[in-house]
């Protein structure tokens, strides 16, 4: 999961300090990804270095300066050209429920795209385990084969409802 654009998409919801975002990650999206201060600064400095972000410093009272960060035009640009990109193969599910959390910077039509892409995913992946499960030849194979099918089985059912939702409103 790449920590630039987690960065960039909190950004574009609202200006934040880096102390900000990682309390966002570690509350809101906790289940999907972490972020330490190791890689948030480091990657902070990479995106204002490149324009994509600006920081603005905030007097405070008996404390040092607030370094308040917000996304540029070409930082919103470079977000929305990712989160149109398919995700990478072994981040296929964490990078789908980032990108759906940050989907409020796309358009109705790219938010159904992306929820029909993940649809055409997880119908494959159904369809090769529905093949697979005649091939195994241990339980446990077997359990695991299952537990995969109705993981599949229940994301296409939360997409079918989310679809809907986005559909009536």
């Amino acid at each position: 999961m790449s920590h630039r654009y987690l960065i960039l998409g909190l950004l574009a919801q609202q200006s934040m300090s880096g102390y900000d975002i990682k309390k966002h990650v570690q509350t809101a999206l906790g289940a999907v990804t972490n972020a330490s201060y190791g890689t948030l600064y480091p990657t902070l400095h990479k995106l204002l270095a490149e324009g994509a972000v600006l920081m603005q410093e905030i007097p405070q009272k008996g404390r040092p300066d607030k370094k308040l960060y917000q996304i540029t035009e070409r930082g919103l640009e470079e977000l929305h050209g990712w989160l149109r990109l398919p995700p990478a193969a072994d981040q296929i599910r964490r990078e789908f429920l980032l990108k759906l959390y940050l989907a409020s910077n796309l358009p109705r039509q790219d938010l159904l795209l992306l929820l029909a892409t993940r649809r055409g995913e997880t119908e494959a992946a159904l369809r090769t385990l529905d093949v697979e499960k005649n091939t195994v030849s241990s339980p446990h194979e077997t359990w695991v084969i299952f537990y995969e099918m109705a993981r599949c089985k229940a994301e296409i059912e939360w997409l079918n409802q989310v679809e809907a939702q986005i559909s009536a409103g």
